[in-house]
């Protein structure tokens, strides 16, 4: 009977080290992705400023695809969503810098609508609502930046428009 359960015991110990090993090695494959989206970003930019417009939009590409996958598997990390929405911003002035209009307004519009999704969707969580929401004051003034320069459909603009109203009265009500 003692037998058995220090094996039962030893077996414990050795699934737990098993689990402890894949969680350290899932922390290690967030670093490593960590530190690639942080260098494609800086090799996109390096490149952007060089107007060597086909590999910046290959390396923000390869940004944006690594921080869309890390963002849906942990939507509470607010630094994962903030560079995911640069990504997205980076590849949008890169558009707009290669008159690519429609597409430059597209990857500032794809993170405002997943947010704004997200803040009326019945997800019960309210932490990541709370996050989405306050994302949304930051994919909101880009928009409406990019209105100004380039003209899009009036029902866009005024939807923006209340947007904006609507963020400025709830950010009073949220501080």
């Amino acid at each position: 009977m003692k037998r058995l359960k220090a094996q039962q015991r030893a077996l414990l110990w050795e699934l737990l080290n098993n689990v402890l090993l894949q969680i350290s090695q899932r922390e290690k494959d967030y670093q490593m992705k960590d530190s690639q989206w942080q260098s494609l970003i800086k090799l996109g930019n390096d490149c952007f400023h060089e107007q060597q417009w086909c590999q910046s939009e290959l390396f923000y590409s390869q940004a944006y695809d690594l921080l869309a996958f890390s963002y849906r598997n942990n939507p509470t990390c607010t630094q994962t969503l903030l560079a995911w929405i640069c990504a997205c911003h980076n590849l949008s002035i890169l558009y707009e810098s290669t008159e690519k209009l429609s597409l430059a307004l597209r990857f500032l519009t794809v993170p405002h609508e997943y947010l704004l999704e997200i803040t009326n969707s019945e997800i019960k969580d309210e932490e990541i609502k709370l996050i989405a929401f306050k994302g949304l004051t930051l994919t909101l003034s880009p928009i409406l930046m990019f209105a100004k320069k380039h003209p899009i459909c009036d029902s866009c603009l005024a939807s923006y428009t209340s947007l904006k109203s609507i963020l400025k009265q709830s950010s009073l009500a949220v501080h």
